[in-house]
């Protein structure tokens, strides 16, 4: 597939993704996309299957046992997005976002108590970071979390939440120490629904990604013991930094994802409709705009596995994740913008669901940092070599 050396198991994985998509996603993915509701019931068979566990270690319940795994997972996310990038998006925020925070950051009685319910479909997580005036000035937030003996009291609210709406467990930065704008001073911690001052929002009404929900995190007095600190104190925008880095990165595999299903759409409706007496795909204009949505799906996976494969290994990537987003989410809002104009009037018709895909691309050019925010943090990186 795609050029990789599998093994044999991982074939077997990518067969069993192939088979859930193509009998269990697909099928509803126009459905939740229209409703606006995640199928709760496709993320716990997805544990079943241990589909969400690719990248935990066999002690937690997974089923990774080298960086081989990542690949894997890079696959099966991109064959995922392809038939439903809301549902995909959410299944990311709540193993990578969640999940592998824990992983990374927690200790060892954190990660046995959250993440196996993860990983085994019975608990979904999310990632508090946003906040209605702390966007891309992450370290801008205001939610601050104040020691009080054994027990940290915190207040805030976060917006933009994939998950919020649904999630049982979260991960909240907030303050605890500096001012606004330092980068050290940020501390995560671990909530879990049900906390007593701790409410979500109903799930916002979007444009796309409409399956996968987004809401507002409250905090109001919320009392948690020290134990639930995710890392060290007044350390979590350092973790947060090397979260948003991957998160970038990774984001870009849905919007690959999104292109590829495109041009399969798009290859398979010119070789059939005709104009002027002869079949689309024989008009060089066409070929053209083919063989750029090619060319752009290629380079952008290439790039993009080798910057997530860079990551597993514990390199940092914060400039090449800012590129590899860049690129690669403008590439699928472009292929799904190219495929609508190649299928004409059929393009928009949701019948041929290349408008959900472009509605669901134009998304992850602005979450997990704006592309904007992309081109400034290589501009400066550059400059100041």
């Amino acid at each position: 597939m795609y050029g990789y050396d599998l093994s044999e198991e991982q074939k077997m994985t990518l067969d069993m993704v192939k088979k859930f998509i193509g009998n269990e996603l697909e099928p509803i993915a126009a459905e939740i996309d229209e409703k606006g509701e995640f199928p709760m019931h496709l993320y716990k068979k997805m544990g079943e299957l241990g589909l969400l566990g690719l990248r935990f270690p066999v002690e937690y319940g997974g089923s990774s046992n080298g960086e081989e795994d990542f690949l894997l997972n890079n696959l099966c996310n991109e064959l995922m997005a392809g038939a439903s990038a809301g549902f995909t998006l959410s299944v990311g925020a709540s193993t990578l976002l969640f999940g592998n925070n824990v992983l990374k950051l927690g200790t060892e009685e954190q990660k046995k108590k959250y993440i196996p319910p993860v990983i085994a479909g019975d608990r979904i997580g999310c990632w508090g970071l946003t906040e209605p005036e702390a966007g891309s000035d992450a370290l801008g937030i205001r939610t601050k979390a104040v020691k009080d003996g054994d027990h940290y009291i915190l207040n805030g609210q976060k917006t933009f939440i994939t998950n919020a709406p649904i999630a049982d467990y979260f991960i909240i930065l907030a303050r605890t120490t500096g001012g606004s704008g330092e980068i050290y001073g940020g501390s995560a911690f671990l909530l879990e629904r049900g906390m007593e001052g701790l409410e979500t929002g109903k799930p916002f009404d979007k444009m796309g990604m409409r399956c996968s929900p987004t809401g507002e995190i409250f905090m109001d007095n919320v009392r948690i013991h020290k134990s639930q600190l995710l890392g060290a104190q007044d350390t979590g925008f350092l973790g947060m930094m090397d979260s948003l880095d991957v998160e970038r990165a990774g984001s870009g595999i849905i919007n690959i994802g999104i292109a590829q299903k495109c041009l399969d759409i798009v290859l398979n409706y010119v070789r059939e409709r005709k104009q002027f007496g002869r079949p689309l795909a024989k008009f060089q204009l066409i070929q053209e705009k083919i063989a750029a949505m090619y060319r752009d799906i290629e380079l952008a996976r290439a790039y993009t596995f080798h910057i997530l494969d860079m990551a597993a290994k514990g390199k940092k990537i914060t400039r090449e994740a800012g590129v590899a987003k860049w690129f690669a989410t403008e590439m699928g809002t472009k292929a799904a913008l190219e495929a609508i104009q190649i299928m004409g009037g059929y393009g928009y018709m949701k019948e041929y669901h290349v408008e959900r895909y472009m509605r669901d691309a134009k998304l992850l050019e602005i979450g997990a940092g704006t592309n904007e925010i992309q081109k400034l943090l290589i501009a400066r990186f550059l400059l100041s070599r």
